[in-house]
């Protein structure tokens, strides 16, 4: 494993796992899946950073935004990543595991006293990925209900992480990325997995980010 890319990982892994336990913990009491950093979890055995994130953190121009809104707890990492670069983050949770009615997915808005910043404002909805567009789309729905933001966009790391391994169901129907209907709930969608990055950029880019953290 290349040794930045290595800094990096545990850099951003004590971060998450600090941040959640100290502000979000408390809300998962009774999730029985345990809490990991999605980056992690999904990069970490292949020993390489996903630079392809840092560097479509820095093409995303912020000015454009008033703010980003973390859908917890998968996009977590990622949102440090973004306030990291000098996003201002605010934090919803939207699932099931934690809701007396399992079946159904709820957005819980009371997380962030802070969240009300965002009425009427232009956001950028973060998750890690979003295989059907689901949760994206019910937290528009929410935000949209709550504080009439306007039309947001929405970033993630990747739609499905493993091409070869997608469920039938969302090969016939159902695959965010292939419907149309879905994709116009938002203004663009970032994926930051179709970002190319040179060799000669890694280490910049990991280099760059590892000094954010440490500050």
């Amino acid at each position: 494993m290349v040794k930045k890319d290595l800094v990096l990982f545990n850099l951003l892994n004590s971060k998450t796992n600090k941040v959640f336990s100290r502000k979000f913990k408390k809300y998962f009491i009774n999730d029985s899946k345990k809490f990991a950093s999605k980056i992690n979890r999904d990069y970490f055995a292949s020993g390489n950073f996903p630079v392809h994130v840092l560097k479509q953190i820095k093409l995303i121009d912020k000015s454009k935004y008033d703010f980003a809104v973390c859908v917890l707890r998968g996009a977590l990492p990622y949102a440090l990543l973004f306030e990291f670069y000098g996003w201002k983050i605010h934090y919803i949770i939207c699932g099931r595991r934690n809701e007396d009615v399992s079946k159904k997915k709820r957005v819980n808005i009371s997380i962030d006293r802070a969240l009300k910043q965002i009425k009427s404002k232009k956001v950028l909805i973060l998750e890690n990925n979003s295989p059907s567009g689901e949760t994206p789309i019910l937290v528009y729905n929410k935000l949209k209900e709550e504080f009439n933001i306007k039309k947001p966009d929405l970033f993630l790391d990747y739609f499905y992480f493993n091409k070869k391994e997608i469920p039938k169901w969302l090969k016939k129907k159902g695959a965010f990325w292939k419907a149309p209907k879905k994709l116009k709930r938002f203004g663009k969608v970032y994926e930051a997995s179709s970002i190319k990055v040179i060799n000669k950029e890694r280490d910049k880019l990991i280099g760059e980010f590892i000094e954010l953290i440490k500050k």
